[in-house]
């Protein structure tokens, strides 16, 4: 009895790792190949670091570990950096201002991310809904990530109020 739950607790730790290592690996660095779309503010070229994470700050077992990407977008305007943990997703409210009555919003704004796996596909998700009467009461951030070959492909949807969505079609090659 003890051996069988011995092996049964070594499939289930292997399952966790390989789940992990199951998924791309975007580590490296990758050269803009082909923009489509409105692409002039579009990373010439990513810089990606990918970490897991096996046990919590407690010590304890983290099954599947966690994964953390850590993104330098290196453009003409400079390098710009993330942190995404996948399978994250979280938000921000502010805190209520002046008069709400009728606003919908309470006076408050909100933002939204989510970074999570659709099948073998890596889906970054950010939204911010502003305050009644701010220049852009809203929009929308979505990156979906493909991994095939040595390709990174990034098809980015922007959304924004009163504006039509605006996708952007980006292929990148991993530097060797």
């Amino acid at each position: 009895m003890r051996m069988h739950l011995a092996v049964c607790v070594l499939v289930l730790l292997l399952e966790g790792a390989t789940a992990a290592q199951d998924r791309p690996d975007f580590s490296g660095t990758w050269i803009l190949v082909n923009p489509s779309g409105s692409a002039s503010s579009a990373a010439q070229m990513l810089t990606v670091h990918q970490s897991l994470t096996r046990e919590s700050v407690r010590g304890t077992p983290i099954d599947p570990p966690l994964i953390t990407l850590a993104v330098e977008r290196h453009s003409s305007g400079g390098v710009h950096s993330d942190l995404y943990t996948i399978g994250l997703i979280g938000g921000t409210v502010s805190g209520v201002s002046g008069n709400t009555v009728g606003t919908g919003l309470g006076g408050r704004a909100q933002t939204r991310f989510s970074t999570t796996w659709d099948g073998d596909r890596l889906v970054i998700e950010n939204s911010y809904l502003g305050r009644p009467g701010d220049a852009v009461s809203s929009s929308a951030h979505k990156e979906v990530s493909l991994d095939a070959q040595g390709t990174l492909s990034l098809v980015v949807t922007d959304r924004s109020t009163g504006t039509e969505p605006i996708t952007t079609n980006l292929i990148y090659r991993r530097q060797r």
